[in-house]
């Protein structure tokens, strides 16, 4: 089948003539979104900068994953201990420019999830009309992975850009017949893959909708998908040959914290439901606004319905259907699948990247008549009630409120504080200043973040994870290493000093002669 975008927004499909299929016939240009863009962009942005000043005023030390990049930009590697390393060259010019900041990483979080939004969006209202796409879209808003987590920057959040930027293209293959689509696809991949391994659902989604399609019948796609296959793998080769020198570190890490858990046939079932029940709990600030939404137009059928210019009803055809199903339901569907096969520790964290779809994918189960009978207004409306209310949650759900309810162990350690009462000591003790602080990650990242001098951090103490150190440098600088009562202690015949019944802080001196 040959997709064509047609007049009203939708995708139309039909036969793929031989003139067509010989590339002789040029398709009909698509429709443009640059009339509701710029609406669109501002509001993404106020809706960005009003979820970062939230979670960034209830929060005493950013998230994990985000202060790690801080740590790692330290050295750009073609890998790292546990994850490959595109997430760290990105971030590295934002940190050549302002240093090494906070509100870095949260801009940045911000920037890849709302990008991916507004290509999801997009693409959405090419293949299922205007309206239709802001109201998917003002539901992927009220994801809590994206409006809870709009300052997280990870490898998560990253490969949800590379996912929607790969699911672009994949349309833009079919749709225009464009080997040069395909050729992008493929680099969008590999530099997924660089981001994180789980971009293999990506390439999933674009293998069952080229099966949909009948690919392997048409050369131009037979070919073009050997095409993307080929880019992608010419991108994603530095990091295999870092893979191969380095041991395979991040696969042995993945073994060890998830994938390698080999979990009993009864105790993997209930994992991979609780999972489910997990994505769906995120899902649900959406499912509500839809919920509210249509119950108010049911109980109110005799409002005229919100049409947009044209045609009343675009219809979404059949391929635009099994795109929006492939790419919204079958990446979350193959996690189960690992986890009720393999037995493996599935990370609730692991649907972010593909969760930019799902709420257009579901509202395809309900008659597009029903969405359009929702007016803006009361979209609008019901997507501010929405937000309020995760804000209120998120305030309950914060060390700020002092409800004891929070579960982040980063967003309730008093960094600052610490860092305060461990650093002049410290530095006495030392007699210079702090430049290398060692030991638990989450907690010497999180310190080394909050001294002034800025210093490296060896995790866990473990060279190999930390590239950016050497033992020339530790026996010229010292260390200061910090950690908690479940952490490995300090290396022997240091002395602890206990901040906190919890907390302590050691010195490691520089060995004489070292400078």
């Amino acid at each position: 089948m040959l997709l064509q975008p047609d007049g009203t927004g939708g995708a139309s499909a039909r036969p793929a003539s031989p003139a067509v299929r010989d590339g002789a016939a040029p398709l009909p240009a698509r429709p443009c979104a640059n009339a509701h863009f710029p609406a669109a962009m501002a509001w993404m942005a106020v809706w960005a900068i009003a979820w970062i000043s939230v979670l960034s005023a209830l929060q005493f030390t950013p998230p994990t994953d985000s202060v790690e990049q801080l740590i790692w930009v330290r050295s750009i590697e073609w890998g790292y201990h546990k994850h490959p390393p595109l997430p760290t060259m990105m971030i590295w010019p934002l940190v050549q420019l302002f240093g090494i900041q906070e509100w870095v990483v949260s801009v940045a979080g911000a920037l890849v999830i709302s990008g991916a939004l507004v290509i999801t969006w997009r693409l959405v209202r090419e293949l299922a009309g205007n309206h239709f796409a802001a109201l998917a879209m003002l539901g992927s808003l009220s994801i809590t992975y994206y409006s809870g987590r709009t300052n997280f920057y990870n490898h998560n959040t990253v490969l949800l850009l590379f996912v929607a930027a790969a699911a672009w293209f994949c349309w833009r293959a079919f749709a225009d017949r464009s080997p040069r689509a395909w050729l992008a696809l493929g680099l969008m991949l590999g530099l997924g893959a660089l981001a994180k391994y789980q971009v293999a659902l990506a390439a999933l989604c674009v293998i069952a909708f080229w099966l949909v399609q009948r690919g392997w019948r048409d050369p131009l796609h037979l070919r073009g998908l050997l095409s993307a296959a080929a880019v992608a793998t010419v991108v994603v080769s530095p990091h295999l040959w870092w893979l191969v020198a380095h041991d395979f570190l991040p696969l042995r890490y993945a073994s060890h914290t998830s994938l390698g858990a080999a979990m009993a046939c009864a105790q993997r079932t209930a994992h991979a439901l609780l999972w489910l029940a997990d994505q769906c709990n995120r899902l649900s600030p959406a499912l509500l606004l839809a919920a509210g939404l249509l119950w108010k137009t049911r109980s109110s059928a005799g409002r005229p319905a919100a049409r947009e210019p044209g045609p009343p009803l675009p219809v979404v055809r059949a391929d635009a259907r099994a795109f929006l199903f492939i790419w919204g339901l079958l990446p979350l569907m193959t996690i189960v699948l690992i986890g009720l096969a393999t037995g493996a520790d599935l990370q609730f964290q692991w649907g972010t990247a593909f969760m930019s779809f799902t709420c257009a994918a579901l509202m395809l189960l309900l008659p597009m008549s029903r969405w359009h009978r929702i007016e803006r207004r009361d979209a609008t409306t019901g997507f501010l009630a929405v937000q309020i209310l995760l804000f209120a949650m998120t305030w309950v759900m914060s060390p700020m409120s002092g409800l004891g309810l929070s579960k982040s162990k980063s967003a309730g350690f008093r960094s600052e504080h610490f860092a305060a009462r461990i650093g002049p000591p410290a530095r006495t003790v030392l007699g210079a200043p702090v430049m290398i602080v060692g030991g638990s990650s989450r907690i010497a990242s999180a310190i080394a973040l909050r001294l002034p001098e800025r210093p490296l951090v060896l995790l866990e103490g473990d060279l190999v994870a930390s590239p950016w150190l050497s033992v020339a440098q530790i026996e010229r600088h010292g260390v200061l290493w910090v950690g908690d009562e479940h952490s490995l202690p300090p290396p022997p015949g240091l002395e602890r000093h206990w901040v906190t019944g919890k907390l302590w802080w050691a010195v490691q001196l520089p060995k004489p002669g070292a400078g």
